[in-house]
This record gives structure tokens, sequence and C-alpha cells, in this order.
């Protein structure tokens, strides 16, 4: 009884201590988890590059460090030579504006469907809508300072996390490989290789697919700027639809909402939005017939419908962020059930 009164103090204080690390790692989950998975993605990037440089004798490290100051180069010299039409003005907007162009088409709207459908009544459309996109672009712009400063933040850390990603992540796979039971380990080889391969495969071809979108997407409104249909803000515009091109299906429409809502609040003539989701629907016609056949050729092999349902899974659990992972976790938990369920069969028949 003596020794159990002894000991409860030091399994209270040790099951405080647990509780305390797993608060701390749930946080600096939450903090870290955006820029390790840029990292990520910039890591499957320039692996070929950094295998090719290991192959003539220079260390993974130091040849991550070459192709980034390369990069960061080559991008400092695109946009100090890029033309006029493409350089980035300064964003300004407001939400008195945004609300001021939505009204009028939205009353259009509310008195057509009330001349032609006055059963329904007055359904308040204009004010409704006009409302909710007021709040929306109020909210945005008072949260725009806060996002820049944490992109700048990631921006400091993604190449950080990146550069140990690369010069450890082999040996690091090692010691992973290494506390495997023997009986798994063939399996575990095989799993981690597949799971390399298609996840690399698929981040690459979507990398670069998505740098492909946004080239096209500035072409495009450049074009339609030569024609007459004014257009700004080129740069950022295809910038975020080269970015949201990553999330399947839904992408495409929110770079091309987030450059319709810019427009809008910048007091644009609506002939720039309809040049704008012109130039995106080119955009994505090209993606879809041209790029992505060409780009995508490692495939993850998931079922439409499994991709739509984890697309929203992921949305739900963790939001945009959700929606970028989504398919690279899908498609390595296929993976290691189909490793696992073949290592089982063998084992059931022997």
């Amino acid at each position: 009884m003596k020794n159990l009164v002894g000991e409860t103090p030091g399994r209270i204080l040790a099951f405080a201590a647990l509780i305390l690390a797993l608060a701390l790692l749930f946080v600096a989950t939450r903090i870290l988890l955006v820029p390790f998975v840029a990292a990520l993605f910039v890591v499957y990037l320039f692996e070929p590059a950094v295998v090719a440089f290991q192959r003539r004798g220079i260390r993974r490290g130091s040849a991550f460090l070459v192709l980034l100051a390369f990069s960061v180069i080559a991008l400092a010299a695109m946009l100090a030579f890029m033309p006029a039409w493409l350089r980035l003005e300064s964003v300004g907007g407001s939400s008195q504006t945004l609300t001021e162009r939505l009204t009028t088409p939205l009353n259009e709207l509310e008195r057509w469907i009330n001349s032609k459908l006055p059963m329904v009544g007055s359904v308040g459309i204009a004010a409704q809508a006009t409302e909710k996109a007021a709040r929306l672009a109020t909210n945005f712009f008072q949260e725009l300072p806060a996002l820049i400063t944490s992109f700048i933040i990631n921006l400091i850390l993604v190449p950080f996390i990146a550069y140990f990603m690369i010069r450890d992540g082999k040996r690091l796979k090692r010691r992973l490989v290494e506390i495997v039971p023997n009986r798994y380990f063939e399996m575990s080889l095989i799993m981690f290789d597949r799971i390399d391969q298609q996840i690399g495969g698929f981040l690459r071809g979507r990398l670069i697919e998505c740098i492909l979108v946004g080239i096209t997407q500035a072409i495009f409104m450049g074009i339609a700027a030569v024609v007459g249909v004014q257009q700004q803000y080129i740069l950022l515009i295809a910038a975020v639809c080269g970015i949201t091109n990553m999330i399947p299906y839904v992408g495409p429409i929110m770079g091309t909402t987030f450059g319709a809502f810019l427009y809008l609040a910048s007091g644009l003539p609506i002939s720039a939005v309809y040049g704008l989701v012109a130039a995106s629907a080119m955009a994505h016609l090209v993606d879809n017939i041209v790029i992505a056949p060409a780009v995508l050729s490692h495939n993850v092999d998931l079922h439409p419908l499994t991709v739509a349902l984890v697309l929203i899974i992921g949305g739900e659990l963790m939001g945009t962020l959700g929606l970028l992972i989504a398919i690279p976790v899908a498609a390595s938990i296929k993976v290691v059930a189909q490793e696992f369920y073949t290592n089982y069969q063998l084992q059931v028949k022997t």
C-alpha cells in the first residue's frame, strides 16, 4: 500500500508529461504541416536532378543547394525581363466596389424572376448575394496581410525543411526498414518502393502540369489583352490558377473564381471578367487535351469515384490542404493494403 501511494505521484507526473508532449506534438503538426507538405513537393520535384548530380559525385545536400540557387536566379531573371503586360500591378479593391458591381445584374435577375414567376414572390436574391459577397470580400482584404506574412514564413521554412529531407531522407528510410521484423522485411522494401514511385511520379507530374497550366493561362490572358479585352494582375491570377489546378475537378473553378472576384473588386469592366473566364476555359481545354496526357505518365490508379470521395473527406478534415494531399494519401493507403493482402495470401498458401 505504501509503495502504491508513493508511486502514484510519479505516475501522475508521467501521464501529465505524456499529455503535454502529445499537445505540443499536435500544435507543432498544425503549424508545420503546410510547410512540410510543400517541402515534400519540392523534394519530389528536385529528386531526379539530385540523383543525376549524385551520380557525378556531388552530395545530395550540395546538389539541392545548387538546384535551389539556380531556380531562384532563373525566377528572378524571368521576373526582371518579363513583358510589361505580365508585370504584377499593385492589387487594389474594396468590398464596396464589389457590392456595387454585383447589385445591378442581380437586381435585373430578380426582376426577371418576379415577372416570369410571380407566384414565387420577391426572393431577395440581390440583397442576400450582395451581403454575402461583401462579407467575403471584406474578410479577404482584412486577412490579406496575414496571408502574405504566412506565405513569407512558409517560403523561408520550405527550402530549409526540404534540404534536410533531401540530405537525410534515404538514411531515415533505411532506419525505418531496419526496425521492421525479418518476416516483413521484403514486403516493406517493396511497399516503400511502390509508394515512392507512385507518389513521386504523381506529384512531379502534377507540379509540372500546374506550371504549364499557369503559363498557358498567362498566355491566353495576354492574348485577350492584345485583342482589346482589359486584363490585369495576369501574373497573380495565372499563378493562382496554376496552384489551384493541383486540386482535381474543382481547382480550375477556384482559380477562375478568385480572378473574377479580384476583377469585380477592382472595378474593372464586366468584359474583363468574360475575358478571364474565356482564357481559363481555353487553358483548361489545352490542359485536358495536350498537357495532362503528355505529363501525367505516372498514374496512381484510383477510380474517379474514389478520387471524388477522398477529396470530399480531405476537404472536410483539413480544408484546402486536405484537398491537395488527399490523392497521394489515398494512393499510399491502397499500396499498403495491396501489399499486406498479397503477403497474407502467400502465408495462407504456405
